[in-house]
Order: C-alpha cells, then structure tokens, then sequence
C-alpha cells in the first residue's frame, strides 16, 4: 500500500495470535529495558513489530498487561531451565540460567525496576512466581550444601542471580560461548563460597576507622535536606511516584520556597546522582595523588563500605538512571566506567592472562552482586555483611 507521501508502507507477516503476543512482549521487553516503562507507549511497540496500534489491543488490554506478559516470557524460561535440569547438577542449572541471561538481558531490569508498574494483581502473581523460582534454586543449592545457615543459602543465591544478571547492565565483545561459561563461573563461585569460614575482622580494608571524608557538596543545610529526603523518597516509592509537592510537604517546605532551590523534580534527581559520583571520583583522586595503586581487595572493601553507607543512593542508581536528563546520565556512566577500569586493573594486576574483555565482564558482575544485596535492607542486620559482600565480589572476579 502506498503511503500520501509515495513511501511503500510495510506491514508485519499474519502470524498465528500465540506467536503474535509473544513477538510484541520481547519487542516491548527490549523497549522498556531500553527507555523505561514510561517512556514507551504501545504505538512504539507495535511500530517495532510492523503492526498498527489497535493491533496490539487483540492482545493486550494496556500497557500493564503488556509489561506483566513481557516479565513472564523471562520468567518462564526460567522455569523452563529448572524443569529441564531437574536431574541433573547445581552446574547444570547455573549454565541453563546464564544461557537465559544472555538472551534475555532485559529480565533483571524488568523485575527491578518495572514491575513497581504492573497493577496489583499481575505484580502479586510476578513476584509469586519469582519467589517459586529462588526458592526452588535455593533448595537444590542446600541439596549441594546441607550445612548453609539459616539465611546464608538465600544470600548467595540473590547475590548468583545478579551477577547472572549483569548482561542486563553492559555489553561484551566476548564470543557468546566465552561470555556464558564466565557468568556461570562467576555464580557458581558464589554459591560454594564458604562465608562461615571468614575470618575476624575489625575494619575494612582500605577504610580506616579515623579517615576523613572531605565534603562532596556545597554546605547548604537546606538544599542538602531536600535531596535527602528525595533520595529516601526515591528509593522506598519510585521517581516516578513521587510528586515534587510531596518532598516539600516532607520537609514542611512548599510553592516557590522548594523551587528556588530545586526548579524541576529531574534536578533534584541530577543532584543525588552528583552526590554519589563526585564522591566516588574524589576517592579515584585521593588514591591517585597517594601514588600507590590499590589493591583489588582495597577496591573492593572501598566500595562496599560506600555503597552501604549509601545504599538508598545506590538502589536509585539501579531502578531511576533511565530517568536521568541525558547529559546528567552520561557524565554518570563516564564516573563509573572510570570505577570498571581501576577494577579491571587491579584484577589483571593479580591475573596478568586475563585480557579486558574478561575482566570487564568479571567486573560488572561483581558490582552488579554488591549493588543488589545493598539495597535490601532485610538483609542489613547480618553482623557481618560487609565482609560477606567483600568476599562475594572476590569470588566473582577471582573464580578461575
């Protein structure tokens, strides 16, 4: 059919409706993961897939019903890989997850960050689902360890499933079969990792007791107020749930006396990232001028210790960056790519036969396990939880 402006108009093959919904929930999948849940309309979606908007409303009601079926095409893969590895070993299943998480690099983001979106019913049903699925991982990990303490199990495999995950967060040039056999490494590290045999320690390495931290912001008691309270605001309810009035109102501020300090609510959202990685470069800055290169286990006690001391920060860094105003969002993903690159170092400084792509990859899943078990305050009251979160990350970059 020919279009006003003479352009031939494509339209998508008939498919049968099962292979239909399925192609509009990964096109949608990849868009959400890609731009945000409020950022993708279902005429996005259907212009991805070459069918009309009306067409996408033979199969889904809204959005909602589009994003929960998205989640569960993931989902059910999962549940697949754990149906198919019944009888076979803890290897097998950590392969069959890592094979999925290269496929489907948008199911963690998804989870994560999406699925606050789904009205309640598909949440409950999403997360029911997502439940039965670390349970299930859970107990066949106790079949391999029958001696893991109450909590521990649960731990490592939230800490195995992001570092499964980090395809979600970055790209490799690694060939597809070298890309999973290293997921699968790093997860399985984790999950025979020993946290009961670690021993004492009174500080972290890298972070004496009496060391100064210098001010990372302007001196601004009220400024400083409201992005505090944004920032816990941020993390418990969702930028996007969050009215500007209701930060005010938060810190009994209102009309004209919070926009003098903050005109947009994406301001207030630039500046909480600001605080975060200006922090983060002045520590690159003070290891610099000291001379002495850190040391991988300095890196990474460091950033521990950073991130739990900030871990609301932290859990809006994971679900809010894709609404960060594009230049704000790019000078955030040159801090922390400088943050890989110091990793990436110090690991080939204690494996010189490691070339970048691997351990770029071994990287990112280690920060991608310390930024989940953060952010999850149920876990916060483990006594010695920075020292477990340290000696994940080592597992995850020093497994082989």
């Amino acid at each position: 059919m020919a279009s006003p402006d003479g352009a031939i108009a494509v339209r998508a093959a008939r498919l049968p409706a099962a292979e239909r919904r399925a192609q509009l929930a990964l096109a949608a999948a990849a868009r959400f993961h890609q731009l945000g849940y409020h950022r993708v309309s279902l005429a996005d979606v259907a212009a991805e897939v070459g069918v009309t908007g009306p067409a996408v409303y033979r199969h889904f009601r809204n959005k909602q019903a589009l994003l929960a079926e998205a989640i569960a095409t993931g989902l059910d893969a999962v549940d697949e890989a754990l149906v198919r590895t019944t009888d076979g070993s803890l290897d097998d299943l950590i392969s069959a997850l890592a094979d999925i998480g290269i496929d489907r690099p948008d199911l963690w983001i998804l989870l994560q960050r999406e699925s606050r979106f789904l009205d309640p019913d598909s949440g409950a049903k999403v997360w029911e689902q997502w439940g039965r699925i670390t349970d299930e991982v859970a107990e066949r990990l106790r079949r391999e360890r029958p001696g893991l303490t109450p909590g521990t199990d649960r731990l490592l495999v939230a800490a195995a499933a992001a570092a499964l995950s980090s395809p979600s967060i970055s790209k490799t040039t690694l060939p597809r079969m070298v890309y999973e056999r290293e997921l699968a490494r790093a997860a399985l590290a984790v999950l025979r990792l020993r946290l009961e045999d670690l021993p004492a320690r009174d500080a972290p390495v890298g972070q004496p007791k009496d060391e100064a931290v210098e001010p990372v912001e302007p001196v601004d008691s009220r400024r400083t107020e409201v992005v505090d309270k944004a920032i816990d605001l941020f993390f418990h309810r969702g930028y996007n749930a969050v009215p500007l009035d209701d930060i005010g109102a938060a810190i009994g501020m209102t009309g004209p006396s919070l926009y003098y300090y903050f005109p947009t609510k994406a301001d207030i959202l630039v500046a909480a990232f600001e605080r975060a990685t200006t922090r983060l470069a002045a520590d690159r800055k003070r290891r610099a001028v000291s001379g002495a290169s850190p040391s991988l286990a300095e890196l990474i006690s460091s950033y521990t210790a950073f991130c739990l001391q900030n871990y609301a920060l932290v859990g809006i860094y994971v679900c809010e960056s894709v609404n960060l105003p594009p230049a704000a969002r790019q000078q955030t993903t040159a801090v922390l790519r400088e943050g890989v690159r110091e990793w990436v170092v110090a690991l080939q400084e204690l494996d010189g036969r490691l070339y970048d792509a691997v351990a770029k990859v071994r990287v990112n899943a280690a920060l991608s396990a310390v930024h989940e078990l953060v952010r999850v305050e149920d876990i916060h009251a483990r006594p010695r939880l920075a020292q477990e979160i340290d000696a994940i990350a080592h597992a995850i970059l020093v497994h082989a």
